[in-house]
């Protein structure tokens, strides 16, 4: 069964980079969080101009565009209101530019979960904070590890085999299982106690894979495999975090929950 897995020592070595990433910028330097994630939001928009061929003669043109695009991830921290305005004002400048409708709309949809995690990273409540930021990211992760070897270790029947034909319902739910017994080993550290939590875990990792059932609609509309080669063995900046992106706007309405 190792050719099962041929490709696990890869992406080993490419998750064990991130995480140790993700530990420098939320335990050690969290003052650099709010800034890698603008640098990364910029990264996300690139990757999306490649992903639909989008690109202009002039380099000014592309590179004033990039700005546009992630200026209301500036305006996140302290009025999110005004970010999600302005979101929509990009969704049709993107439009008018393009003509791609899709584009736009997926454009949209990254821009404004950047927005949502700066916003969540400054949040008061039990879910906000860089600490929290780390968290949500490994259950994010542990979602794909169950999907990656629930998948392939057992098999079965598949979920949507003509939008992703690699995800099964064995993957689907070792996701949600590995999710789950995370949650509970937080507890064991006295930490989202509330039964509250169990449904907001199980939540991110629901979320979390109806965003990478979006991102593999978006590419198999495209007829592409990945979209870049940023990260060995993953990928694209979007193949490896389909899954956040989506999972912010589950927790984000979480955490107005726990602010009203």
């Amino acid at each position: 069964m190792w050719f099962v897995f041929e490709d696990l020592k890869l992406r080993s070595l490419s998750a064990l980079t991130l995480i140790s990433l993700l530990f420098l910028l939320t335990l050690i330097t969290p003052f650099l969080l709010a800034p890698f994630l603008c640098v990364f939001n910029i990264l996300l928009i690139i990757e999306i101009f490649r992903l639909y061929r989008f690109k202009k003669e002039l380099f000014s043109f592309n590179l004033i565009l990039v700005g546009i695009s992630v200026l209301p991830t500036f305006f996140a921290q302290t009025d999110l209101p005004t970010t999600f305005l302005m979101n929509i004002f990009l969704f049709f400048f993107i439009l008018y530019l393009s003509g791609s409708i899709g584009m736009s709309m997926f454009i949209f949809y990254v821009n404004l979960s950047i927005s949502l995690l700066m916003s969540l990273i400054v949040s008061p409540t039990e879910i906000g904070g860089p600490g929290f930021f780390a968290i949500l990211v490994l259950a994010v992760a542990l979602t794909d590890i169950g999907g990656y070897f629930g998948g392939r270790a057992i098999g079965g029947p598949k979920v949507f085999e003509k939008v992703s034909p690699n995800k099964t319902w064995a993957g689907i739910f070792f996701g949600w299982l590995m999710v789950i017994i995370f949650y509970y080993a937080l507890q064991l550290f006295n930490l989202f106690e509330s039964a509250l939590f169990a449904f907001v875990f199980l939540g991110i990792a629901i979320s979390s894979q109806v965003g990478d059932f979006i991102e593999s609609y978006v590419k198999r509309s495209l007829g592409v495999k990945d979209t870049g080669n940023i990260i060995p063995g993953h990928g694209g900046l979007l193949d490896r975090f389909d899954g956040l992106i989506c999972a912010s706007f589950f927790v984000k309405i979480i955490d107005f929950y726990l602010a009203a």
